[in-house]
């Protein structure tokens, strides 16, 4: 069976200058406060993605997305170690887009059918009485 050690009370110091308040103060803590700038960059160029994504393809699928990990580990001397990574996902581009005809041998062709029959040669167009092949004036 292991040996529990007697639970202690806390210590708090109202006025520790050490002291670690905000969020900003404890990302400034990974890689000497490097972590926090590439972060600022990288959360910047995510935007700028999605503004040109905005620009180029219009607001549909105008999506982005980080993922801010952090892990801590208590050693055994009352120290913190901790872990930082941040994932960012930018917009994605849609699928290219064509278009295209198949003819009559399942072939893609850029030549419509429609525009086939419609060229299928030269009709009379002119107006005539059927019985007696009489043109008639308009």
């Amino acid at each position: 069976m292991a040996v529990k050690k007697p639970p202690t009370a806390p210590a708090i110091e109202e006025n520790d200058p050490f002291a670690i308040r905000s969020f900003e103060q404890v990302m400034t803590l990974f890689d000497g406060g490097d972590f926090l700038a590439r972060f600022m960059a990288d959360h910047r160029d995510l935007l700028q993605q999605l503004q040109d994504h905005n620009d180029e393809f219009g607001h549909k699928g105008a999506k982005g997305s980080f993922t801010l990990a952090i892990s801590y580990e208590l050693g055994g001397a009352g120290d913190l170690g901790m872990r930082a990574q941040a994932n960012f996902k930018g917009p994605v581009k849609p699928a290219s887009q064509a278009a295209a005809y198949v003819d009559g041998n399942g072939q893609l062709t850029l030549y419509s059918p429609l525009m086939k029959r419609m060229h299928g040669g030269l009709r009379d167009a002119t107006p005539h009485d059927p019985e007696t092949g009489e043109v008639r004036d308009i």
